[in-house]
């Protein structure tokens, strides 16, 4: 599962042979992927607190939220208070002499529990290229 994820109609199809009793070795023959990816497909199917049929009765994108739940590096409550603050940060950026080693230092006095440097400035980066979105013609 390394590559790409697959289509959630290939998911469904992984998921309705298992659950006929397919073995993965057949599953994985049949259509045409790897046993490692069918045993991960299930493997995140059988992690979940839903069953099979729940989730083979789920529309496309709401199971695509199951199967792939986002990085939990969003859903940290220091992000929360981060998100906050991100907008200031880049505003700052901007100003002659103020670098993300100060942002980082004034940042990490009013936080009990900070992030890294790396870490601050990977979302800092990050939300700096949201506001600069850019397509090839």
């Amino acid at each position: 599962m390394a590559g790409k994820p697959k289509r959630m109609s290939q998911v469904k199809q992984i998921l309705r042979m298992h659950k006929q009793g397919k073995g993965i070795k057949t599953i994985a023959r049949t259509l045409s992927i790897s046993k490692n990816t069918v045993k991960g497909y299930i493997k995140k199917a059988r992690a979940g607190d839903l069953s099979i049929e729940a989730l083979l009765a789920m529309e496309d994108p709401v199971l695509e939220g199951k199967i792939w739940p986002g990085n939990p590096a969003y859903k940290d409550e220091r992000y929360e208070h981060l998100k906050t603050q991100l907008e200031y940060y880049s505003k700052e950026l901007k100003k002659v002499g103020v670098t993300r080693q100060l942002l980082w230092e004034e940042y990490k006095t009013g936080n009990l529990h900070p992030y890294s440097y790396g870490q601050f400035c990977w979302h800092l980066q990050q939300y700096l290229r949201s506001g600069k979105p850019s397509m090839v013609l």
